[in-house]
């Protein structure tokens, strides 16, 4: 039995289709599809059942797959290893991130290394959607949470901490005037991300106090609550970095500055593996490194 063959079988057995595996392995299918025959000839079982709409695995295809799918990653894992001590990143590396990790400097880490590494392609896909890096066939799923991420078979790596605050347009302020409190935004609209109907804010004197924002807008994409924001809808709960350049041109204000608010860690979920591949490993350190200045918890500039 080759471990080539076992590795297309798996593909297959994986993307459910002849043509998505051949794309995925770049091989002609007629290579893929003779690789699943040798492997059925030398098992003397059919591994999946075909049809001109669809494939399935066997109960022996099935079998084949729970038994060896974790044992070839690990032999591929120790032969990359083995090859060359500081591997070069290379083959395809499959990303999901929030949107506001999007554009937290990820795209300026993934461009440099795709310049400078010409056997590493990339595959990213920004989602407000929970996703398992096992199920997903993913490389790298990053997540945003407040606090510790709860226990998990996958391993986790904190990256970076996001710095946040109040912000509100000026025009809002002059209409409403300048809070000083946290009571005093009772009744003050707001742009609320429906994952954070609850802000919690630290006054100067260590108490916690809670807002129960209202609002006429709701949305997960912080682009969209920002525009909201910047248009005077309401007052907004956002990344401190992501809205710099409103701040700085004074589009938007810090609102209750001297109150203290959970930055937002990002996790990297990875699929449970015993050695890490170069182009996640690579990639991790060099976007921890690059957005290490602007780690709150770390304490840095947030």
């Amino acid at each position: 039995m080759s471990l080539d063959d076992l590795r297309v079988f798996l593909t297959v057995a994986h993307c459910r289709s002849f043509t998505k595996a051949s794309d995925r392995l770049a091989l002609p299918k007629t290579s893929v599809s003779r690789a699943v025959a040798r492997l059925e000839v030398a098992l003397g079982k059919r591994l999946l059942e075909r049809s001109t709409r669809s494939l399935r695995l066997t109960e022996a295809g099935v079998q084949l797959r729970e038994q060896t799918a974790e044992l070839v990653e690990r032999i591929e894992a120790h032969l990359s290893q083995a090859a060359e001590h500081h591997e070069r990143p290379q083959g395809i590396l499959r990303i999901a991130a929030p949107y506001e990790l999007g554009v937290l400097r990820l795209g300026d880490v993934l461009n440099d290394m795709l310049l400078r590494y010409p056997g590493l392609e990339a595959e990213i896909e920004l989602t407000s959607n929970l996703i398992d890096p096992r199920s997903e066939d993913y490389d790298i799923v990053f997540r945003l949470q407040q606090g510790a991420m709860p226990d998990s078979s996958q391993v986790v790596r904190r990256i970076y901490s996001i710095a946040r605050g109040l912000y509100a347009a000026p025009a809002l302020l002059q209409r409403l005037g300048t809070p000083s409190r946290a009571a005093d935004l009772a009744g003050w609209p707001a742009v609320i991300s429906p994952d954070e109907p609850v802000w919690q804010l630290q006054a100067p004197d260590g108490n916690i106090e809670t807002i129960h924002p209202a609002g006429p807008l709701r949305a997960h994409n912080v682009g969209m609550r920002l525009n909201g924001v910047v248009a005077g809808l309401g007052v907004g709960l956002l990344s401190s970095y992501y809205c710099r350049r409103e701040i700085a041109d004074g589009r938007i204000v810090p609102v209750l500055p001297t109150f203290g608010v959970a930055p937002m860690r990002v996790y990297a979920l990875l699929p449970a593996r015993r050695l890490m591949p170069a182009k996640v490993r690579v990639f991790l350190d060099e976007l921890a490194t690059v957005l290490a200045p602007w780690d709150q918890e770390n304490g840095r500039r947030a």
